[in-house]
């Protein structure tokens, strides 16, 4: 049998089983018994098939295609984020077009232009705010294009939002500072940052319940989210003030960059000064392991992507947003300790 004249039909009979099966079983989508997926599909290896995407998209107006945008595809936080949403794609049957814009204004336009292009029946986005998202956000969607915000800017106007419970995860962190003794705790922060800002809120939550007040002068504020920012940021305020006997820094490319800066300044964490950081990427592997606000990464994703498809399958963009949020937790380790008494 030529391979062109080899059907859906003629794989579901050799694989004895019927011919939806087979679809769902090549496609990736539904429920297939693994035992009969490996024999649907030795079975069309067998007689040389192979499935025509573009033939059916062509016939479904279907490319079995999502986007997802993201703002440093060389941080570890997003690698989370993306396997999440692959997993889910790929038991849907679906391909995720993986790009990230450097929080470039002119990269974001020219990035959902490129997904309308390629006809993503959805985007998934986890950038911070730009001049150019939200705008772009309300076109995507009122063509029919579902978005989805998984740890992104929430000026924008997404479909549904996954983010965690980043208040309550910043809020237990500082309780924990705070009943270790230490009460000049330093918060190093991105300006801008919306969620930033929301972590802060927690942090002073905490405080207020010791019927204290985070001081203004130990709120520091880094450009970015870069381990240099915080490297920089660490000696610009050790060389300026004196130096708390704790700091939290909302993300662990910061944390790294104190990391870096106290060692140089030859000051021991967590004798001198403990350190907690946020996200919980490579926190264990770092000297000493850090104490972090651990956020779920790949639990978001898959949220994230799980609520795409129920659009995408479904056709229920008219839905009210969802949001959705996944638990922020502490680990502890030994880069917090406590506050020198004396």
């Amino acid at each position: 049998m030529e391979k062109k004249n080899v059907t859906i039909k003629d794989v579901a009979r050799k694989a004895g089983v019927s011919v939806p099966t087979a679809s769902r079983a090549l496609a990736g989508y539904g429920y297939v018994k693994r035992e009969t997926r490996e024999k649907v599909l030795k079975s069309a290896k067998n007689l040389g098939y192979q499935l025509n995407f573009v033939a059916k998209s062509l016939r479904t107006r279907k490319t079995q295609t999502i986007g997802y945008l993201l703002p440093d595809i060389t941080n570890p936080f997003y690698a989370g984020i993306a396997r999440g949403i692959q997993d889910v794609s790929f038991t849907r049957g679906y391909n995720a077009i993986i790009c990230n814009n450097d929080n470039d204004i002119l990269k974001t336009q020219q990035l959902f232009k490129m997904f309308i292009r390629n006809r993503v029946e959805g985007v998934i986005y986890s950038v911070p705010f730009n001049e150019a998202l939200s705008e772009i956000v309300e076109i995507v969607k009122n063509n029919g294009i579902p978005v989805v915000n998984c740890y992104g800017s929430t000026r924008a106007p997404a479909s549904d939002v996954v983010t965690g419970n980043v208040s309550e995860g910043c809020y237990k962190a500082t309780m924990y500072l705070l009943e270790l003794g230490h009460r000049d705790i330093a918060f190093l922060k991105v300006r801008g940052s919306g969620i930033n800002a929301r972590r802060l809120e927690g942090c002073k939550k905490a405080f207020e319940e010791f019927g204290l007040h985070v001081h203004p002068n130990l709120v520091i504020e880094a450009d970015d989210f870069t381990q240099h920012s915080g490297y920089l940021n660490t000696k610009i305020m050790f060389a300026q003030s004196k130096r708390p006997s704790a700091l939290f820094a909302f993300n662990e490319r910061l944390a790294m960059g104190v990391l870096k800066a106290a060692k140089e300044l030859g000051i021991v964490i967590p004798n001198d000064m403990s350190l907690i950081g946020v996200d919980d990427i490579m926190a264990e592997l770092l000297e000493p392991p850090l104490t972090s606000v651990a956020i779920p990464t790949y639990e978001a994703g898959r949220t994230a992507a799980s609520l795409l498809f129920n659009r995408v399958e479904k056709g229920n963009n008219e839905l009210p947003v969802r949001h959705m949020l996944v638990e922020e937790l502490l680990k502890i380790r030994a880069s917090t300790g406590k506050a020198d008494q004396e």
